[in-house]
């Protein structure tokens, strides 16, 4: 034991110097709970999308969903070669 300080201030000194590592560590358990409570939270829904999804593809297309789906692509590719046919007689006059 030190002649210079009673235990009692050797004990105030020393909690002086420790509580702010103690509060740090606190700080630092704290974010990493509420990280893995995020963590679970998303996988908990990302689970129910996937599912979602899953159910969804699983589902037969209606008749008609297809043709309108049939309709779109074609006329996408229509577009695309009428705009590609644009920029060959475009070029040609230059």
């Amino acid at each position: 034991m030190s002649s210079f300080a009673t235990p009692l201030q050797m004990t105030t000194v020393a909690a002086v110097a420790i509580w702010p590592l103690a509060a740090g560590l606190a700080l630092v358990i704290w974010t990493r709970v509420r990280a893995a409570q995020h963590a679970r939270r998303l996988s908990h829904v990302d689970q129910s999308v996937r599912g979602m999804f899953r159910a969804v593809e699983l589902q037969p297309t209606p008749d008609r969903l297809a043709l309108v789906v049939d309709a779109l692509e074609e006329r996408d590719a229509i577009a695309a070669a009428a705009a590609g046919g644009r920029r060959q007689r475009t070029s040609a006059r230059v």
